[in-house]
């Protein structure tokens, strides 16, 4: 995912100026990125920036009038015409389409500034009249900001490639860090995967005073959603209806350039019920695999069919596996490893989906902000494929529950969970197109802080809200879901049923034991996937790695040179390959782990 990167240095050194176009040539990773440079040698300042073509933040850089005021900001902010004309002198500029006013907004407002955004960012703002230098992020920490801390310097990038870059001795995995990964999916709490590479806390605002001396301050504690009153569910609603109605808008904006990531679930459906669209065109997609429609794809294509609106499937083809090991790989080098080989489909749909629209709109994260879903897992990773050095960092890793540190169980989602666990996948779509979700905007979060427990378990927001805009849409039930029209019994078993269904899907495509790997290898030739896949699930990588993926698997891992030795046993790890090939095992997970170390060595560590 593109962005910033910088240096503040009190003093240059011979190279500075080539570092940082390192930096941020770095973040380019396609031809209709664009971006641009700053150094002020004065005040120690050296910045640059890298983003889509035309996006809200092509404009940088940003000067007050009197050009004593520089600012580079990245990502989006969603604030009504309304809201910034009441924050702002009458006369200014206001041009929500791009951000050429945020620096008029922070000239009106100051540090106040901060508190006003609402969206995914991260910025610099340099005010040459106090030689004040501050580095910011939002609330959430999704406009992700790795940093080095070094002797009289610190150096800042959206993409960890640009520090490693410039500085080789922090070109290394963090044995610590790695275990988590492999047994959370990710790397927990301030931590990145790479040696004295940090991440700026989400809502930071980090001052630096004519040195590389930093004030580390946070302009937002989440205390002040926390202590808010919880209201009762007739409050609650209406008030949500209000909020959506509202905030949903701003994120559709910019006709002609969005489209809508389509699903059968009640998080792209509140967002089609809010905009009416009836009224005006989104083309719709769903992504989709090798096998029959899904149910997400069976459903999409009725309420886009509801709402008049175009729609069309993305599907994994054979395009997909010629090309795997690009995709596999641009999966871990665009998300700095944050997400895995496995990953691959989606740079892969994202690309595609750029064709239709440089703007996705979707739903992601409506189930873990408006209702309740399970948060970071914890698996086991096979002890007896780790190196001895390596094991005991593999054994000492705490479960999440142990190293999440907010209280409250919205908190943990939105300001730890998400940022951690989701960022991977954000940033390979983001690599491709502008991804936008109003479930993560700040008054709707807001929101449900005020939203008591059982409310959100019992998770009718939606579902009312979706009925009282759009009862077309709100008539078509969701696979999961325990409301309809019928009696209670019957909505029960119905979910009951497709909870069967998803489960079992499940563990046939990811969590198969190894006894019944051999049962289905034995039974290949009827191709019970056909009866068992496809359903809820488009990806087949436990099945295709016997198949279509066979040969790159088998080829990377047993490179002579492979890198991903220093942490795992080179045999033990062919043997899980072969035995899953041959179809008596299941290494889907652990496969996954150690392709993705192997492809971080290989693109991301390496001169």
């Amino acid at each position: 995912m593109p962005g910033i990167a910088g240096i503040i240095r009190k003093s240059p050194y011979d190279g500075i100026e080539r570092d940082l176009g390192l930096m941020v040539e770095a973040m380019r990773h396609e031809a209709f990125y664009h971006g641009g440079q700053y150094m002020n040698k004065d005040l120690g300042l050296y910045l640059g920036w890298m983003g889509h073509r035309g996006e809200f933040c092509d404009c940088m850089p940003l000067f007050n009038p009197t050009r004593d005021i520089l600012m580079i900001f990245h990502g989006q902010n969603y604030l009504d015409d309304e809201t910034l004309r009441s924050k702002m002198r009458a006369g200014s500029r206001i041009n929500g389409s791009n951000a050429s006013y945020l620096i008029d907004l922070y000239t009106e407002l100051g540090d106040e500034f901060f508190r006003c955004l609402n969206g995914w960012y991260s910025g610099v703002i340099a005010d040459f009249r106090t030689r004040k230098i501050t580095l910011f992020n939002d609330r959430y920490g999704m406009g992700r900001l790795y940093v080095y801390e070094g002797d009289n310097e610190i150096l800042f990038a959206s993409e960890a490639k640009s520090l490693l870059k410039v500085r080789p001795h922090v070109r290394a995995i963090d044995p610590e860090a790695l275990a988590q990964f492999l047994r959370c999916d990710c790397v927990l709490g301030n931590k990145s995967l790479f040696k004295n590479i940090s991440l700026l806390p989400g809502g930071s605002s980090w001052s630096f005073n004519g040195n590389a001396q930093v004030k580390k301050g946070r302009y937002f504690d989440a205390k002040e959603w926390e202590q808010q009153e919880t209201l009762p569910f007739h409050e609650l609603y209406q008030q949500f209806a209000a909020t959506a109605s509202r905030i949903v808008p701003l994120y559709a904006q910019d006709a002609g350039k969005v489209a809508l990531s389509l699903t059968a679930g009640l998080d792209t459906r509140a967002i089609m019920a809010s905009l009416h669209l009836r009224d005006c065109c989104f083309p719709c997609y769903t992504f989709g695999g090798t096998w029959s429609d899904t149910y997400d794809i069976v459903t999409a294509r009725k309420l886009a069919n509801i709402c008049n609106q175009p729609y069309e499937v993305i599907r994994i083809d054979g395009g997909f596996f010629n090309n795997f090991a690009e995709f596999a790989q641009k999966s871990v080098y665009l998300s700095d490893g944050t997400h895995e080989a496995f990953g691959a489909h989606d740079v892969y749909f994202n690309q595609i989906a750029r064709e239709i629209a440089p703007i996705r709109l979707t739903g992601k994260f409506g189930s873990e902000v408006v209702r309740v879903r399970n948060g970071i897992p914890f698996f086991e990773f096979p002890r007896e494929a780790a190196t001895i050095d390596f094991k005991p960092f593999l054994q000492s890793v705490p479960s999440p529950s142990q190293v999440i540190r907010a209280e409250h169980p919205l908190s943990s989602i939105v300001f730890e969970e998400i940022p951690a666990c989701e960022f991977g996948r954000v940033a390979v779509e983001q690599s491709q197109l502008t991804l936008r979700t109003p479930y993560l905007d700040n008054q709707l979060v807001k929101l449900m802080f005020q939203a008591s427990a059982a409310d959100r378990a019992e998770g009718q927001l939606q579902v009312q809200y979706v009925r009282d805009k759009s009862p077309q849409l709100g008539a078509i039930l969701t696979n999961l879901t325990r409301s309809g029209k019928s009696n209670r019994l019957v909505r029960e078993l119905r979910y009951l049923f497709f909870w069967s269904l998803f489960k079992a899907e499940y563990i046939y495509l990811f969590a198969t034991p190894h006894w019944l790997t051999w049962l289905d290898r034995r039974l290949e030739n009827l191709r019970p996937e056909r009866f068992v896949a496809g359903r809820q699930k488009f990806e087949g990588y436990r099945i295709w790695i016997r198949t279509k993926l066979s040969d790159f698997v088998r080829q990377t891992l047993s490179d002579p040179g492979a890198e991903f030795t220093r942490f795992f046993e080179k045999k033990t790890v062919e043997r899980m390959v072969a035995r899953h090939i041959a179809g008596t095992h299941n290494y889907l997970d652990a496969i996954n782990k150690v392709l993705t170390v192997e492809l971080i060595c290989a693109k991301l560590l390496k001169p």
